[in-house]
């Protein structure tokens, strides 16, 4: 993988999978429900979908997190709330 990572704390990486490929995105890799990266092509930036608690433990942070839930999209989509409560809010690109 190049560029940038954004990588969203999710504990049913399945139901968010459904979520986001109904809303337009192709899957690049899935492994089940344990991980799942998104196909965009024409983004430096790649959405991909992992328990929280594997990725607390991979980066060394508490799995209860903490910061923003809010994330910012280019596009036409229009603000939406994903399943796990995070704000997404359209961009001017």
């Amino acid at each position: 993988m190049t560029g940038s990572s954004t990588q969203k704390i999710r504990e049913d990486v399945k139901a968010s999978k459904r979520f986001y490929v109904d809303r337009g995105l192709a899957v690049a890799k899935s492994f089940g429900g344990k991980y799942v990266e998104f196909d965009t092509p024409s983004s430096a930036v790649t959405l991909a979908l992992y328990p929280r608690r594997a990725l607390a433990k991979d980066t060394g942070v508490s799995q209860e997190g903490a910061g923003s839930h809010r994330v910012v999209i280019g596009g036409g989509t229009g603000p939406f709330t994903d399943p796990d409560g995070f704000a997404w809010e359209t961009a001017s690109v």
